[in-house]
């Protein structure tokens, strides 16, 4: 029997099916959960937004209701957190990075809104890099390193343990990267599976809302309930669906990817991947070399014309937002979203017909890597979700480029713990598959994980107190 000191270990899977038995309150497990977070996250810094007292009476009338067998659905009881960049009805937002005076959400994000309908309970809201006046999150394996970005929050929240899972977001990296610096599992959906209504936006063919969790095993409940077309959303897709879990008749085929990934990889990181490619081998799995074909070559610098365009739109919203006075937007923006949102002169310049054409190579590209792995038999491919480690550096959300790719075609992609490097973080696993793949690539995900075994949760009394 779990203890109340143990509460914080349990996962989605666990905690759905003890509360459905009745041999679990939400209200002991989100009281535990306020008790961690209350104890250390003046150190991690994850949470944004919090009403303890609200989140307790709702926690305490779901637990009436399983009491008396009225469940509000499969994850009923089961705590998670929010991206800032999702709306919370009710909750003030600060996922617009232009306006410093966060306004408050009107209704909830489609997503967050099929969580609670599914019967999950909000914790709160947790912090993104970004947007001005927003303290740096810090990693629960050490708080000298950069949980990463821009999901920081979230990544940071279930690393620590605060929660089982989270909504995270990537346009680059920032999804299932800091899944990868926290010791955690991600997934990034096929494109347009996951609705973006109500999510602080920035690129319209790249923006993925993500889901962090515990394992990928305690991923798949949750993304089976927020899986769907949304007709709010017209990028959704209307085939979008959760299709069912899949079950792995024999070990998968998997491509360790060889070629222009191996570049940008760390020596640790690479020493990672082949450890890995070894067990996997060795448990069952049929493991052969994966090159891309060189047409791939293109893809980050056509991630770059669509990404510096969107940005371009994204950044004149901001403006006409801010009265037309650029000045503001300066005085609102980090370093970090000047980047990302371009300086005048680039993005801005961008011809229409070059995006257009930019498009079109995407698209290209996207089918191009899904018939070589269905020519090859390929189940997955097997790469790194970063060069390496968190940066030893809070101030730096880390190296989004290995998994630009997968937010620029839209494929599906995961990323699970590979190991521990030398300075004792997190090295991340990244798995991806054929677009609308993403049941198929979670089940291959859980089997690996099963394979190479999880990682220790981080000590946060030693980490708070370092």
């Amino acid at each position: 029997m779990t203890t109340a000191a143990e509460l914080h270990t349990m996962g989605v899977i666990e905690i759905a099916a003890e509360i459905a038995a009745k041999r679990l309150s939400p209200v002991d497990l989100t009281a535990e959960l306020i008790r961690r977070i209350s104890a250390y996250d003046g150190a991690i810094r994850a949470w944004s937004f919090m009403e303890r007292e609200s989140v307790m009476l709702e926690a305490q009338a779901m637990a009436d209701e399983a009491l008396e067998g009225k469940l509000r659905g499969p994850l009923h009881g089961v705590p998670f957190a929010i991206k800032e960049q999702f709306a919370l009805g009710g909750a003030p937002s600060l996922g617009d990075w232009t306006d410093p005076n966060p306004s408050i959400s009107p209704e909830d994000a489609t997503v967050v809104a099929k969580l609670k309908e599914a019967g999950a309970l909000v914790i709160g809201k947790t912090y993104m890099t970004g947007p001005a006046g927003m303290p740096p999150t810090r990693n629960p394996w050490n708080l000298e390193y950069s949980p990463g970005g821009s999901s920081s929050g979230p990544g940071a929240a279930v690393g620590a343990r605060f929660v089982p899972f989270a909504l995270s977001e990537q346009t680059a990296g920032s999804g299932i990267r800091p899944a990868a610096y926290n010791g955690v599992a991600g997934l990034k959906p096929t494109f347009g599976r996951n609705s973006r209504f109500g999510m602080f936006t920035l690129s319209y063919s790249q923006d993925h809302p993500c889901i962090i969790a515990t394992t990928l095993a305690d991923v798949i409940p949750v993304f089976a309930v927020t899986a769907g077309h949304d007709p709010k959303d017209v990028t959704s897709r209307l085939d979008g669906a959760w299709k069912g879990e899949v079950t792995l008749t024999k070990p998968p085929k998997i491509g360790v990817v060889r070629n222009f990934f191996t570049d940008m990889t760390e020596p640790e990181m690479q020493a990672c991947i082949d450890a890995a490619a070894e067990k996997l081998a060795a448990s069952g799995a049929e493991v052969v070399d994966y090159y891309f074909p060189d047409d791939f070559g293109v893809v980050w610098a056509n991630a770059s014309i669509t990404s510096a365009s969107s940005g371009a739109v994204s950044r004149a919203r901001k403006v006409a937002k801010a009265g037309g006075k650029e000045s503001k937007i300066a005085t609102t923006m980090t370093p970090v979203t000047k980047f990302t949102n371009y300086p005048r002169g680039v993005g801005e310049l961008i011809p229409a017909a070059y995006y257009v054409q930019a498009q079109r190579v995407r698209r290209y590209l996207r089918d191009l890597v899904d018939k070589t792995l269905t020519d090859g038999g390929l189940d997955a491919i097997l790469m790194a979700t970063a060069p390496g480690a968190a940066p030893h550096d809070n101030s730096h959300s880390g190296d989004p480029t290995l998994c630009q790719p997968w937010s620029h075609l839209g494929q599906p992609a995961i990323s699970i713990p590979g190991g521990i490097d030398s300075e004792g973080m997190p090295l991340g696993l990244q798995l991806v598959s054929q677009t609308m793949s993403d049941e198929k690539l979670l089940a291959i995900g859980v089997w690996c994980q099963e394979v190479l075994g999880l990682l220790p949760e981080p000590d946060l009394a030693l980490t708070a107190a370092s």
